[in-house]
């Protein structure tokens, strides 16, 4: 079977243009080959079978013949002007691209187009709305989905702590009830060496103030943890900050050898190159840039086999060379010689910090025989060779020895440095080197026996030695120490940049600090709950942790974490507080990680958790959907008051089931996916969709059932236009309507007269039209049902809906005979009040005198008149 593709030009004579393809194109692909107008791919539609594919995913979209099924794409010019067909193509465009947003239809036989994530192409192909995607069309309170989203942190590498770390101006998640969350790192976490340890600090935390329990690290209770202390933080305003840790780091993991000579392996000292280039064989320096203005440089070595002779206990040495340049400069500036000596078959860490100081006057020092040992600001030259110097700012000057070691701490002219056995530290001035973005190389030499060193003569077995280059001519160059049977591997493990700055710019963040010992902060978690307030009977002021969406949906927009909350005189909180009570009784609560949401989508999904949505109108407030049966409308509507009514129905394709993926709060806030099907029998046509906010299958079921019964009770879209009188309603409101395009018996008037009794109650009414009246017999009163003309209205009555002055409704029988009639008895009394001239009056058979719909949309139009769009109020959502 191939793929026909189809294109005549609108305005052309010419034939229709045909293209068979029997390889997978994608459309862009085929629009190309048909040759189409340069605007085309701005302006134009495709088709696949008659159904227009969105712009956006014409280079995704790869119509594979599969079956007898067949496949025409079609190549149409824009649709001008605005009629209905208009309308529906672009609901149907704004359809598909909903479906290719948010979910996808798996379905038996229904699969001949290829398009990657397979199940999204049946949906493409029908031109069908996924039920989810219907829901979020035009559902009065959609489902607790979002669309996926590109994350926008930075992932770690192979750090002691991993994680989320968060991007400048990036969004600090948010619990609403409670959840058990994996927070994100405030900033990098900083990875150093202490001693042997090796130690990492880490920040994590939430928006806004939270209650923090059960911390646990890789599943493990941190208080069961050695070597690990935390600190905890609720965030709220003036909250002591954290004191555990108060600076923050930026890591580049380097993880490259420093390189030193290359021998050859028959003869550990004399060097090889491969390339034939001797001075590939010599050490290669490596580099590493600070970020911008940093406090302090770390640079992390290891000798990641030891530094040792045949495992003996004689103790080597090995040689750096650093220096240093401001980025963007050419000159290179000599920073002193730095020598680290050991004897150790285990791997050794050790670091090399540089420190930007205001004064950096404080005297050198050396106080380990092992580890760093040596500074030097000179060395002598080796024969042919030439001398090296440390920049002129190392020295002193003062007529003292050129190095630094543990015998020269009073005599030495090095400055600046400070020598232990794990860290050698050198000092800069802020006025000699400003701070800002800086570049480091760094040098290893050859490692040579420490007995066979001279450091006032810097002779190695009596003479001067480079132990960078190397010995002999250039036919012959060799080291003075053999490399064989020495291990002396040394590694660039990090560069680190670090400010002393406090992690966190303000205190309103719920904060976890910890430090750990030759730990991996892999997987930090908490069960956090966020802090909101809720209604103590005259406002929002006590403090609590709640699942209950009410609160949080407030928080959301008018909460002291809200960018631009709105002010508490435009929120409706009598409506958040009816519906706080309504969800309590209930039991509808909201548990959800919010991040990176929009005010909208935020409270999309702790609205829909508790069957509302948030409600913009003259306040801030909710719409909510329940069962309305025991209420009155708030206003009615008929020809009288409207005008244009008209109604569409959708004859949704619902599929079998859902396959639900939440997260299950009875298997440790796990991820799960739950097969719920729509009558409870399996099918073939599944759909997938991810509830938010819901945390049991108790609630994931109960919501699959609302939104399959939304979809089958509420297909059916009512619209009118309607006077001022439409502002008693709003999203959500219950009206009354009636049109005889809904009911053969359908009639209004407004009141002219009334009369009354003797008790001075109503008992008839005169109306300024006449109205259709029903009072027939029923069956078992009718002598010849072959007379009957119309089976359907035997026993009818007729019922009045008045609307009194007060905007009450009030319902009666009429005891009129069957016909027209401008005057209607009562069959019963009623009170007087609230009944004056020009009153609705609504008249319809008897317990169906209006059709009961739901406010699903209100759009103002010029002269105080507006747009209404209903749905059908359908109780029998809510049955049991």
């Amino acid at each position: 079977m191939t793929i026909v593709a189809i294109h005549r030009d609108p305005m052309a004579m010419s034939p229709i243009s045909v293209r068979r393809h029997s390889q997978p194109m994608t459309l862009s692909e085929m629009a190309a080959d048909m040759q189409l107008t340069a605007d085309f791919a701005r302006r134009g539609q495709i088709c696949i079978n008659g159904h227009a594919v969105p712009h956006g995913v014409w280079p995704m979209v790869r119509p594979k013949p599969r079956g007898a099924v067949p496949i025409e794409v079609t190549f149409h010019a824009p649709a001008m002007g605005g009629g209905g067909d208009g309308k529906n193509v672009f609901a149907t465009i704004a359809a598909i691209a909903l479906t290719v947003a948010t979910g996808f239809i798996a379905a038996n036989g229904i699969g001949f187009l290829g398009i990657a994530g397979g199940t999204t192409a049946a949906t493409l192909a029908a031109a069908g709305v996924s039920a989810l995607g219907s829901m979020l069309i035009s559902a009065l309170i959609p489902p607790p989905s979002l669309q996926q989203r590109d994350g926008n942190t930075r992932a770690l590498g192979t750090a002691s702590a991993t994680g989320n770390v968060l991007e400048p101006n990036g969004a600090v998640p948010r619990v609403v009830g409670t959840r058990k969350i994996y927070p994100p790192l405030a900033s990098e976490p900083f990875v150093y060496f202490d001693g042997e340890d090796e130690v990492v600090e880490a920040v994590f935390i939430l928006a806004g103030p939270h209650k923090l329990e059960g911390l646990r690290v890789d599943g493990a209770r941190i208080e069961d943890l050695s070597g690990v202390v935390h600190e905890t933080r609720e965030g709220w305003p003036g909250d002591a900050r954290l004191s555990l840790i108060r600076r923050q780091s930026r890591t580049e993991q380097i993880g490259g050898e420093l390189r030193g000579h290359v021998v050859s392996g028959d003869n550990g000292s004399l060097l090889e190159s491969s390339s034939g280039d001797l001075a590939d064989a010599l050490p290669m320096p490596r580099t590493a840039a600070t970020r911008e203005a940093p406090d302090e440089q770390q640079l992390q070595i290891a000798f990641t086999a030891g530094l040792h002779l045949d495992g003996g206990d004689e103790k080597i040495r090995v040689p750096f060379r650093l220096r240093l340049r401001r980025f963007g400069e050419e000159t290179w500036r000599n920073l002193p010689e730095l020598h680290f000596q050991g004897a150790s078959v285990r791997g050794v860490r050790s670091t090399i910090r540089f420190r930007w100081v205001d004064d950096a006057s404080s005297p050198s020092d050396a106080t380990a025989t092992d580890g760093w040992v040596e500074a030097r600001i000179a060395s002598p030259a080796q024969a042919g060779g030439s001398a090296w110097q440390a920049d002129p700012y190392f020295d002193a000057a003062a007529g003292g020895a050129d190095y630094l070691s543990t015998s020269t701490n009073s005599v030495t002219d090095v400055k600046g440095v400070v020598l232990s056995r794990y860290e050698a530290q050198i000092m800069l001035s802020r006025g000699e080197f400003p701070p800002g973005i800086y570049e480091f190389e760094i040098t290893r030499g050859y490692a040579f026996r420490n007995a066979q060193y001279s450091a006032g003569a810097y002779t190695l077995n009596g003479s001067v030695r480079d132990f960078w280059g190397y010995q002999g001519d250039a036919s012959s160059p060799s080291i003075a120490q053999t490399r064989d049977r020495l291990a002396d591997t040394v590694q660039l493990v990090r560069s680190v940049s670090i400010w002393e700055e406090h992690p966190l710019p303000t205190d309103d963040f719920a904060a976890i600090a910890v430090i750990a010992r030759n730990q991996e902060l892999d997987d930090v978690s908490v069960l956090a709950s966020g802090y909101v307030q809720d209604w103590d009977g005259t406002a929002w002021s006590d403090w609590v942790t709640t699942s209950n969406p009410a609160p949080h949906l407030r928080d959301i927009i008018g909460g002291m974490l809200s960018a631009k909350a709105v002010h508490p005189d435009l929120v409706d909180n009598a409506a958040l507080v009816a519906w706080r009570d309504a969800c309590a009784v209930e039991g509808y609560t909201c548990n959800a990680i919010l991040e990176d949401l929009t005010v909208a989508d935020a409270a999309r999904i702790v609205g829909a958790a508790g069957y509302g949505q948030l409600g913009m109108s003259e306040k801030w407030g909710v719409v909510r959907d329940y069962d309305r049966s025991g209420e009155t409308p708030v206003q009615v509507f008929t020809p009288r008051e409207a005008s244009g009514f008209s109604w569409s129905r959708a004859f949704a394709d619902l599929p079998d089931g859902f396959r639900v993926t939440f997260v299950d709060r009875d298997r440790d806030y796990a991820q799960r996916q739950l097969m719920v099907y729509r009558d409870g029998r399996p099918g073939g046509l599944v759909e997938q969709v991810t509830y938010e906010g819901l945390v049991t299958e108790a609630e994931v079921r109960e919501r699959v059932a609302y939104d399959f019964a939304n979809a089958r009770r509420r297909g059916t879209s009512y619209s009118l236009t309607a006077s001022a009188e439409a502002v008693a309603c709003r999203r959500g409101s219950l009206v009354g309507v009636q049109h005889d395009m809904l009911t053969r018996q359908a009639g209004q008037g407004r009141v002219l007269d009334w009369e009354l009794n003797e008790d001075g109650e109503v008992v008839a009414l005169t109306l300024d039209d006449s109205v259709p009246v029903l009072s027939e017999p029923f069956m078992d009163e009718v002598p010849n049902l072959a007379a009957v003309l119309d089976l359907s209205v035997l026993g009818a009555r007729t019922g009045l809906v008045l609307r009194r002055t007060d905007g009450t409704m009030s319902t009666h029988e009429v005891a009129s005979s069957t016909g027209k009639a401008t005057r209607l008895e009562l069959l019963e009394p009623t009170g007087e009040a609230g009944i004056d001239a020009d009153i609705l009056a609504v008249v319809g058979r008897k317990a169906s005198e209006l059709r009961r719909m739901i406010v699903f949309s209100i759009e103002p139009r010029d002269e105080l008149t507006f747009d209404l769009t209903l749905v059908d109020e359908a109780p029998e959502i809510w049955a049991a």
